[in-house]
């Protein structure tokens, strides 16, 4: 028996045996279990905060089983967050070097919102472990949605685990006491040579309280005018990309799917959410304490002017410093049982934790710690050679092959409408990252210097490594420097005594 998956779509709770479904209804065997899926959901909860199995924890007091939730230190949504803003932020950009395909596809990609899309569903990719784009046609404007991770289902895949055939649950709609759900193919199939891409949209409608699929339907019934079968004859590649985290696989290598970068440190996130449970219940449950007899606390009677009798107390009712004991008339003392508050330990405790917790997510082992002032973290600046600056390249290397797809699949479906013919000239597409955290600059710089007073690297290859531009840029600053060191004035002769 499946499990459900619970999924999350534009805001709305929805249980459904997604795998089992599409088993039954597509007649075809899922390559991923269902398990997979189940593990994505657990990631998920652990990037919001919370995890029930975990999070929601029981007690007995005086007989009676409470619940209590215990305080998080939300480190899977930081781990996420945090590695996702080193690669895609403002500084992100995409180029081609072909002009005609630029000036056609920059329109496309800022009328999608492409770049600050991108930088969201990265730290979503991050926590869940992958993120799909998928390219569309709407009244003939070229769309580019991204869709959740537990909603896409991968059908094949090639020797590099490249993913070519999927299912998209694009979207799930309530209408009466019925919901919609609408599965868009992506598939393939051989020609002769040829290898032609094809897409089937189909909608399934269920009770509102079953969690299956349930029956198709006719697609005009929330979808008048989407076409169920469309074929692109002359298309090289799908209309989706797939993206994961730069993460080997270890729960299930034989999947092409990613898996969370915190998903080999879950024990640690479990022990750090319960030492800063503890950490902020110690002031609770520490806080001040005196223990006084019992006859302290008691009233005494005393009579207004009007006749009644009203008890005073000596002390603040609601004073939760003072405690009552029964005491002997002789003895009768306070005493200060105020707990020594551990804050030194939970601190240290933390820190420990933390900085395993950035080596297990990827991160240099001094990137997150704790101090008396709260959470620290240290990716500002990181050094060339440190993991989490091979992290970010390795991440960035695979966001840059995700884009440049988008950008082919866009192509060759503006090709199929007729809008813009797919080009014959080769063209490159190129991502660009933020790289102004790397702190070791002059160490590049000098390293350029050097080879090139070798013999072992040109002048515009040293400008372009040390500065960072591209080839046109640097011939450019070459063009200039020559035109500069042409320039020879009295004043410079005067001041260098050039002859």
């Amino acid at each position: 028996m499946f499990t459900k998956i619970i999924n999350k779509i534009k805001g709305v709770l929805y249980r459904m045996r997604i795998i089992k479904g599409v088993e039954l209804q597509q007649k075809v065997d899922i390559p991923v279990d269902q398990s997979f899926y189940d593990e994505i959901a657990r990631w998920r909860c652990w990037y919001r905060g919370f995890y029930k199995e975990f999070h929601e924890t029981w007690h007995s007091v005086q007989g009676i089983k409470r619940s209590r939730r215990l305080l998080t230190l939300g480190m899977a949504k930081q781990v996420a967050q945090e590695m996702a803003n080193m690669i895609c932020n403002e500084k992100m950009e995409v180029s081609c070097d072909n002009e005609a395909v630029s000036a056609f596809i920059d329109p496309i990609l800022e009328a999608n919102g492409f770049i600050d899309t991108t930088q969201e569903n990265a730290e979503y990719m991050m926590a869940v472990g992958g993120m799909v784009a998928e390219v569309f046609s709407d009244r003939n404007n070229i769309k580019v949605s991204y869709v959740p991770a537990e909603n896409f289902i991968p059908l094949s895949w090639d020797v590099n685990k490249k993913i070519d055939q999927a299912i998209i649950v694009v979207e799930q709609t309530k209408k009466k006491d019925f919901t919609y759900t609408l599965l868009r193919s992506h598939l393939k199939k051989e020609d002769g040579d040829r290898t032609i891409y094809y897409i089937v949209n189909e909608l399934y409608r269920s009770s509102v309280n079953d969690s299956t699929l349930g029956q198709p339907v006719d697609l005009s019934i929330i979808y008048p005018g989407l076409e169920p079968y469309i074929e692109f004859p002359n298309a090289k590649r799908p209309f989706f990309a797939y993206c994961k985290p730069s993460v080997a696989n270890n729960i299930d290598s034989d999947t092409p799917l990613g898996i969370s970068i915190f998903a080999n440190a879950i024990d640690t996130l479990k022990t750090i959410d319960t030492v800063f449970d503890s950490f902020q219940r110690e002031f609770k449950l520490g806080k001040k304490r005196v223990v006084v007899p019992n006859s302290w606390l008691r009233g005494s009677v005393e009579r207004s002017e009007d006749g009644k009798s009203r008890i005073v107390t000596k002390f603040d009712i609601d004073d939760e410093v003072f405690q009552a004991m029964e005491m002997d008339e002789n003895k009768e003392q306070f005493m200060d049982i105020s707990p020594e508050l551990r804050t030194q330990e939970h601190i240290s405790s933390l820190d420990a934790l933390l900085k395993t917790l950035s080596a297990q997510t990827g991160f240099s082992a001094n990137t997150f710690g704790f101090e008396a002032t709260g959470l620290k973290t240290a990716t500002e600046v990181v050094s060339e050679n440190s993991k989490t600056f091979r992290s970010k390249q390795s991440n960035e290397n695979n966001i840059g092959v995700f884009t440049a797809e988008v950008v082919e699949s866009i192509l060759w479906l503006a090709d199929f409408l007729g809008l813009h013919s797919y080009p014959t000239e080769e063209y490159n597409v190129t991502s660009s990252f933020d790289d102004s955290i790397v702190n070791d600059k002059d160490a590049k710089i000098n390293q350029q210097i050097a080879l090139k007073g070798a013999g072992l690297q040109s002048r515009k290859r040293a400008i372009m490594e040390s500065q960072g531009v591209d080839d046109t840029t640097a011939l450019e600053i070459l063009e200039e420097i020559a035109k500069d060191e042409q320039i020879v004035t009295a004043g410079m002769v005067d001041a260098f005594g050039v002859e």
